[in-house]
């Protein structure tokens, strides 16, 4: 027989493990939509221009990321629209960039472990070289 004070230890032991396991879950999937890299060019994402350095880039809501410049403190916030790959090897994140003549823009994020990824919306300035001439695809892998 399981006297109350027993009760109360089993009862709060398992709660505790329950919380533990909402938090780890949670700390997984928080995990999963965070990624760094090393952009070694002054870069465009959308009308905001943004120097070389080391990026952490993180998902907030659906269509909007958040990138954080480790060196200046810089936040940047926008909007995204959705691109999914089914045949994307997932294995690594990938930050691809449109270059025009010495002008980089930001085109696509793709996140390690998703098939899905991420695309700023094409700003004035690069729908305008657009017209002009065709990008130079530039991939940097983390």
């Amino acid at each position: 027989m399981i006297n109350p004070t027993q009760s109360r230890v089993a009862t709060g032991a398992a709660l505790l493990a329950a919380t533990f396991l909402v938090f780890s879950v949670a700390s997984a999937q928080g995990l999963s939509n965070r990624m760094g890299a090393t952009v070694p060019f002054d870069f465009t994402v959308g009308n905001h221009q943004l120097p070389a350095g080391e990026y952490d880039m993180q998902t907030l809501a659906s269509g909007v990321v958040k990138l954080y410049n480790s060196e200046t403190h810089d936040v940047l916030i926008f909007n995204t629209g959705r691109l999914s790959n089914p045949v994307r090897n997932s294995a690594s994140g990938q930050l691809i960039f449109h270059k025009y003549g010495d002008d980089y823009f930001l085109s696509e994020m793709w996140w390690a472990g998703s098939l899905d990824g991420f695309q700023p919306i094409q700003s004035k300035r690069e729908r305008e070289l657009a017209k002009l001439s065709r990008p130079v695809r530039v991939s940097i892998v983390r």
